[in-house]
């Protein structure tokens, strides 16, 4: 699956679009009978949209996200990547209310591991800055959660959006604080001795 998801999205990058679509509907239709729990059909969901977005047709992605949306997700994280995907192809069709709608639903799931969030607070600040409103004081917790789930302090901002800004720029290049430590436990720890 991750082969052909990543030749698809290799043809999307050089343009072929039409190309890097049939790719992954011919994978499903070989995967039909063994994708039982539907997470193949989530995954080409997910990078059928990010392909349809990227390529400017907003509409087909909006389409693409419904379809996703109907699949169901199983971690709050593919809710998350939805919500993201679907408030990218609203905006770009100019509508900015549904898509900021869009990511505060997705977003009010909480994902306890908060991985690549970033991405997502940034949209959140730029979607309420472009109806001309604050940023919803009920994000401020999730921004907590995420300094704390870094391990960092969060920044000292006047408003809410410079807090989150910052945030997610202080934390674009870094893993949570849980995968950190686990990396850190997988270096130090001994491999078992052989008994002689």
């Amino acid at each position: 699956m991750e082969h052909v998801l990543g030749q698809s999205l290799e043809l999307a990058e050089r343009g072929h679009i039409d190309e890097a679509l049939e790719r992954l509907n011919a994978f499903l239709e070989k995967s039909r009978g063994c994708d039982h729990d539907r997470r193949f059909a989530r995954r080409v969901a997910h990078v059928r949209a990010m392909i349809l977005s990227d390529a400017g047709r907003y509409a087909e992605a909006e389409q693409a996200c419904k379809a996703w949306a109907q699949l169901g997700f199983t971690r709050v994280s593919e809710r998350w990547e939805h919500g993201f995907e679907t408030a990218l192809a609203l905006d770009a069709l100019g509508r900015p209310r549904e898509a900021l709608a869009a990511l505060e639903d997705a977003l009010g799931h909480r994902d306890p591991y908060l991985f690549s969030v970033g991405e997502k607070l940034v949209a959140l600040v730029e979607l309420s800055e472009k109806l001309g409103q604050p940023v919803d004081p009920k994000w401020q917790s999730l921004a907590e959660a995420v300094a704390e789930a870094y391990g960092i302090e969060m920044p000292a901002h006047e408003s809410l959006a410079e807090r989150m800004l910052a945030l997610a720029e202080m934390t674009r290049e870094m893993l949570p604080k849980c995968a950190r430590d686990s990396e850190n436990d997988d270096r130090t720890r001994k491999p078992p001795q052989l008994d002689e």
